[in-house]
């Protein structure tokens, strides 16, 4: 471990990563646990679980890094900087981890920092919530959304469940044409008619993880024809598209060539890809795509090297084909 310079950790909505690498991108440890979003399950516990994540990773031993790189969901305001850092300082204390450096960034914006080094770059994010940012070469930044189901993650999954439920309970009204997104919602959730529906929804065992999970049927009913949903989808994609469209005028890059970076379950649907980026490239001639096949840990590391100096084009596929071999390898 001694040659480790680089800590990252990738703190999601859902779980969280972590890994060591040199300064020539080499991997040398790796590992995965559960979430840090102090936002859903209090400062206490997700200063637990990030401790155990960091102990498990250096395996107790005392470390001293050059850098360490958080990326955090939940980093959206002055407040959530304050909390997470006094959180971060006292997991790496209690861990027995020093650093020249730690730096703190929503785990979005260190993404696509990770992704697209040092030149013009855009994410938009549509997973169970959305999110778009950007920055330019000269060192402006900017973000738009990410504010939370309750009052955003616009074009999300969850929005796109969400719109499919009203549906449901609309068509239910008479307020709308019946359509087959009623059955399938039903079935998917295991729901006898549109009583039980609304039950579930104000009760203990809804899910904005289960009405995210809907979409990939929206999305299927929409290629078979089913006109209320391919309504539901194209509203998802114009959200989108606005989100990511803001940031891009935002940034003073209508005009400029920039990397495109797309992350998120939502865009990884080939009917919502497709519309989207069928908008966005005739506006944006400058645009260059960037899918996102890589875990999002190796971007972190990756900006973690570049604030340390070090960088070239192939450390991305490097550092992701090396963590593809670590996890896949069998335990001992």
């Amino acid at each position: 471990m001694k040659e480790a310079i680089v800590l990252a950790i990738d703190g999601g909505g859902t779980g969280c990563r972590a890994a060591l690498c040199n300064r020539v991108g080499q991997l040398l440890a790796y590992a995965q646990g559960d979430s840090c979003n102090y936002h859903s399950i209090g400062v206490e516990r997700a200063t637990e679980n990030l401790l155990v994540l960091l102990t498990t990773l250096v395996k107790k031993q005392a470390l001293h890094m050059n850098c360490v790189v958080l990326g955090l969901a939940g980093l959206d305001t002055k407040k959530d900087e304050a909390v997470l850092t006094l959180m971060v300082d006292q997991a790496l204390a209690a861990a027995n981890i020093t650093a020249d450096s730690v730096y703190l960034c929503n785990d979005a914006m260190l993404t696509l920092k990770g992704s697209v080094g040092q030149n013009n770059g855009v994410l938009l994010a549509a997973g169970t919530g959305s999110i778009a940012c950007g920055f330019t070469k000269e060192g402006l930044e900017t973000r738009v959304g990410g504010w939370g189901y309750r009052v955003g993650d616009e074009g999300s999954g969850y929005s796109i469940g969400k719109a499919a439920i009203a549906h449901v309970l609309k068509s239910y009204d008479g307020r709308e044409k019946y359509s087959d997104i009623s059955a399938a919602i039903l079935k998917q959730l295991a729901l006898s008619d549109e009583d039980a529906l609304i039950n579930w929804v104000y009760s203990s065992h809804f899910s904005v993880t289960q009405v995210a999970a809907l979409t990939p049927i929206i999305v299927n009913l929409a290629e078979t024809g089913d006109c209320q949903a391919q309504q539901i989808i194209q509203c998802a994609c114009q959200e989108l598209e606005i989100m990511v469209l803001t940031v891009i005028r935002k940034l003073g890059l209508l005009n400029a060539e920039f990397s495109l970076v797309l992350s998120g379950g939502v865009l990884k649907n080939q009917l919502v890809h497709r519309q989207l980026i069928q908008h966005l490239a005739s506006t944006c001639p400058g645009l260059q795509l960037i899918d996102l096949n890589y875990q999002p840990i190796c971007a972190i590391l990756r900006h973690g090297l570049i604030m340390m100096g070090y960088d070239n084009n192939t450390l991305l596929n490097q550092l992701s084909r090396q963590l593809t071999t670590l996890i896949n390898r069998p335990e001992s």
